[in-house]
């Protein structure tokens, strides 16, 4: 199954964590304030940024399931 930008995008918010945004922006060469407005639902989020989006937190637990 092959999951489209926004469901990467939620996948990507349910799992979180501190740093991650600057990774992001790392691995895209995009900025840290541009990945933010992505992120935040101010810009589209482009295909390059969501696949970096879900390959960082894919293995991760749900926050809520943390807790």
């Amino acid at each position: 199954m092959k999951l489209n930008r926004t469901a990467k995008v939620a996948f990507w918010n349910a799992r979180k964590q501190n740093g991650d945004t600057n990774r992001i922006a790392e691995m895209t060469g995009y900025s840290v304030s541009h990945v933010t407005n992505m992120a935040r639902g101010r810009r589209t989020v482009n295909e390059d940024v969501a696949n970096a989006m879900y390959s960082i937190s894919r293995k991760r637990q749900k926050l809520s399931e943390m807790a």
